[in-house]
């Protein structure tokens, strides 16, 4: 067993019973870069949270028909977003794009919002959710006077070093960067975290610019990067961005896991599974 799930949250109270049916959540990810981890990282404690993940076509002309099957969507990491999206031109601190990734994710994005899906944004998933809606990105932190010290990993080492954890090649979690956040109240993710100081990974090299429309701060680094957004009115809609790797955050602070146990807890109920579905009854 990989290394941190054994004596956390999902072993003690986050199983679904394996009758009843997990919520589908539709994973939006990349196709580069990742290697193995690339089937696994978000995809596990959407699994050990009760969801049930399945990787999604990057078919622009697909996405009512995709939606339609889902209860949830995740979008996960990956690479920087084309500024052309967002009305600029790319900056020489501008890392590697995905362009046809870019526009699935910029229809499907939009559209599960009209559905009322419950939306989880992870990484680049946030700056998603963010350009989706008319908002703007910080190409490099580094372009910015008060964020040139934001704990970042240019080049990927610490990460890589991280995704080895995931795959069981490391049996303890490895130096990396961190900060600590500020999170708003309130909000979605102060109720998954309860009270008390929290602390993130920052592997990111980017940052949120302009806010996108109907969106709101929930989360804060010291130094004013946003960390994570919701929406402004949500009307019971279920949707979270957060900027930091949320799908590794649980083996460092278990409390992350309550993240992921409510946003399945939110695709099962809009699937209309509530009383067939075993919602976690244990928290930390």
């Amino acid at each position: 067993m990989p290394a941190g799930i054994q004596d956390t949250p999902w072993t003690r109270s986050s199983l679904v019973d394996g009758s009843a049916r997990r919520p589908l959540i539709g994973v939006s990810a990349s196709l580069h870069d990742f290697g193995d981890y690339g089937g696994i990282g978000v995809q596990r404690p959407v699994h050990l949270a009760g969801g049930m993940p399945l990787v999604l076509p990057q078919l622009p002309e697909a996405v009512d028909e995709i939606l339609e099957r889902l209860d949830g969507l995740l979008l996960a990491p990956g690479r920087d977003i084309d500024p052309a999206r967002y009305g600029e031109e790319p900056d020489a601190l501008l890392a590697a794009t995905e362009p046809r990734r870019d526009e699935f994710e910029l229809a499907l994005a939009p559209a599960a919002l009209a559905r009322g899906l419950p939306v989880l944004g992870i990484c680049r998933g946030m700056q998603v959710l963010n350009v989706a809606l008319g908002g703007s990105m910080v190409q490099d932190v580094r372009l910015s006077e008060a964020w040139r010290d934001h704990p970042s990993d240019p080049g990927w080492q610490a990460w890589k070093r991280m995704e080895l954890l995931a795959l069981g090649e490391l049996s303890e979690i490895p130096a990396h960067p961190r900060h600590a956040i500020e999170v708003a109240r309130p909000s979605i993710l102060a109720d998954s975290l309860g009270e008390g100081p929290a602390t993130v990974d920052s592997f990111h090299h980017q940052a949120l610019g302009r806010l996108g429309e109907g969106l709101r701060v929930t989360a804060v680094a010291p130094d004013g990067v946003v960390e994570a957004v919701e929406l402004e009115q949500a009307d019971d809609r279920w949707v979270l961005g957060v900027q930091w790797e949320l799908q590794e955050e649980w083996r460092i602070d278990g409390r992350f896991a309550r993240v992921f146990e409510a946003f399945v807890a939110a695709a099962a109920e809009r699937a209309g599974a509530v009383g067939a579905w075993s919602r976690p009854s244990g928290r930390l």
